[in-house]
């Protein structure tokens, strides 16, 4: 039986998936705005409120797989 709780490497895998979603998103999203403001002028500025939620949910992922990596590797440095 495992004594220690959290395993640090447990999620690892999830996080990374996670930080790979956001920044995916936040590729497609683009090129979708770019196209959708292509083909009609003006609709992405009266879609800004959704657009900055977007982006903000894509960079919520990808700054907190850095901050978990940031996090894991300061307790590491305490915990010794």
């Amino acid at each position: 039986m495992d004594t220690e709780h959290p395993c640090p490497s447990r999620w690892w895998k999830h996080r990374r998936r996670g930080y790979y979603a956001g920044m995916w998103w936040a590729a497609i999203q683009t090129l979708g705005w770019v196209i959708l403001e292509f083909c009609k002028p003006g609709i992405v500025a009266s879609l800004a409120v959704v657009v900055g939620w977007s982006y903000g949910i894509s960079a919520t992922l990808i700054i907190s797989y850095f901050g978990n990596n940031i996090a894991e590797a300061w307790a590491g440095k305490v915990n010794r």
